[in-house]
């Protein structure tokens, strides 16, 4: 064990051993981050009762892929208008704050 630890004196080869630990312990940290981004990023349907309705619909339905392109539809559905809902909201906050 004394003879690996002599190798590690001059100082070089501790930092290169230092900066690759960080690196490859970077690279871990950095995929695990992209995955959980990647996953967080899948638009979600507000547990409304119109959207329970709906869903409750999607699922009545005899196939399974038809199931599947009817809830992607409703998801769709929820972003276009949450979408349009929040440009709706930023053209009227301007306005709202010039008659004041």
């Amino acid at each position: 064990m004394q003879a690996f630890f002599h190798r590690l004196r001059p100082p070089l080869q501790r930092a290169a051993c230092f900066a690759g630990a960080f690196v490859a312990s970077a690279t871990v940290l950095l995929a695990v981050a992209a995955a959980f981004d990647s996953t967080s990023s899948a638009p979600v349907l507000r547990d409304t009762p119109a959207a329970r309705l709906a869903v409750a619909r999607c699922d009545a339905l005899a196939d399974r892929a038809q199931r599947h392109v009817c809830v992607r539809r409703l998801v769709a559905e929820a972003v276009a208008r949450d979408r349009g809902e929040a440009r709706l909201a930023a053209l009227v906050a301007p306005a709202a704050s010039t008659r004041r």
